[in-house]
């Protein structure tokens, strides 16, 4: 190990060990572009009735897809099974209770 260090070699590694250190710190900040926040009685009355305004009229169309696309590829029970497991998008609810 007779290899000289230079100081264009002990400053490039300190300008490295130091940029790898500030990226560090600065992954570790939290994002604050989006926050989280609780919904108010109203906001969640509105958004858990977004597919039931109709009469379910959405989750009767999830149903009616899910056995378009299961149709000639399943049996009726495994058509039922992925129904009854199937989550609205919008609402998160079954969409089997419709």
């Amino acid at each position: 190990m007779d290899r000289m260090i230079t100081r264009r070699h002990l400053l490039s590694t300190t300008i490295l060990a130091c940029g790898g250190a500030a990226a560090l710190l600065a992954s570790t900040r939290l994002a604050r572009a989006l926050s989280l926040e609780t919904m108010n009685p109203e906001t969640q009355r509105l958004y858990l009735s977004a597919c039931t305004t109709r009469d379910g009229a959405h989750h009767k169309q999830l149903v009616a897809e899910v056995r378009q696309t299961l149709q000639n590829r399943a049996s009726e029970a495994e058509i039922e099974a992925a129904i009854a497991g199937a989550t609205c998008p919008v609402c998160g609810c079954p969409i089997a209770a419709s």
